[in-house]
């Protein structure tokens, strides 16, 4: 009975904070969106020295749409699937594409694997 009450408590505690837990969700994901915004704006290219700009974060945007859609379209319908993005800025000048880490909040330049290389689906726009 007192582990029943115990549930009871913890499920009241979350739907009691769902208000408050989903627009600072929200919120926080508009943050670090403009974070990396303003870091594109004026982080310089390693490769070719020119300013990244927000241009770079659309066309990663648009890349990473790409490949969901490419490993969705292969995979049965039903699967649950976990991805991990693995391009947040891409140089406009250049091509090179870069990671974002939030620990340094800073790009870095994305070194892919000869295995990564075998398993990220080959689009036609590359």
């Amino acid at each position: 009975m007192i582990k029943n009450i115990r549930e009871c408590i913890l499920v009241l505690f979350f739907i009691l904070l769902l208000p408050i837990l989903v627009p600072y969700s929200l919120l926080m994901d508009r943050v670090e969106k403009r974070r990396r915004r303003q870091l594109a704006s004026r982080f310089v290219c390693e490769q070719c020295g020119e300013v990244l700009g927000v241009e770079a974060i659309r066309l990663a945007d648009e890349h990473w749409d790409e490949i969901v859609k490419a490993i969705i379209a292969k995979s049965e319908p039903g699967t649950r699937l976990r991805l991990v993005r693995t391009v947040a800025a891409i140089c406009p000048h250049c091509g090179c594409q870069y990671l974002y880490r939030n620990a340094e909040r800073t790009f870095v330049v994305r070194e892919v694997s000869p295995e990564w290389e075998r398993l990220e689906p080959k689009l036609d726009s590359e």
